[in-house]
């Protein structure tokens, strides 16, 4: 199976519902995951320039080790680090796949870098992460 960077902002609820859900379905499925979520370094202060740099590093190697980047966003400014992850999993030759729980218009820049595109986790589950068939995003952009 692969192995998956998860690149998702988890910043209040209902967005830690969705990565929680997406770690699940992507661990059922077989794969290795790596969320951010869950390498936060808790024993330093957030924000803190160790944190940061501990954090930058460490998300950036395991982007770098994934074989695909899966992402989770709600709208089209959901998270700047989120859409940073995605472009840069997309210029390491990453298939990038994206969930998008609400379904709303996405800037042309993240969804012109997708292999796949997905609204619903049944479509997720029943994905062909050995083949990695084209999913295009085909609806309006911003």
């Amino acid at each position: 199976m692969a192995k998956i960077y998860l690149a998702s902002p988890f910043f209040n609820e209902e967005q830690l519902k969705h990565v929680s859900k997406a770690e699940q379905v992507l661990r059922d499925l077989g794969h290795t995951v790596f969320s951010p979520r869950e390498n936060q370094l808790p024993e330093v202060e957030f924000g803190s320039f160790e944190w940061r740099t501990f954090v930058f590093k460490n998300d950036l190697e395991h982007i770098k080790w994934a074989d695909i980047t899966f992402g989770i966003i709600g709208d089209n400014y959901d998270d700047t680090g989120t859409a940073w992850e995605l472009g840069a999993s997309y210029i390491l030759g990453k298939p990038v796949m994206l969930f998008s729980p609400t379904g709303e218009i996405i800037n042309l820049m993240i969804t012109d870098s997708l292999h796949a595109y997905f609204e619903d986790w049944n479509d997720v589950e029943n994905y062909d992460f050995a083949t990695l068939p084209i999913k295009p995003y085909l609806k309006a952009v911003k």
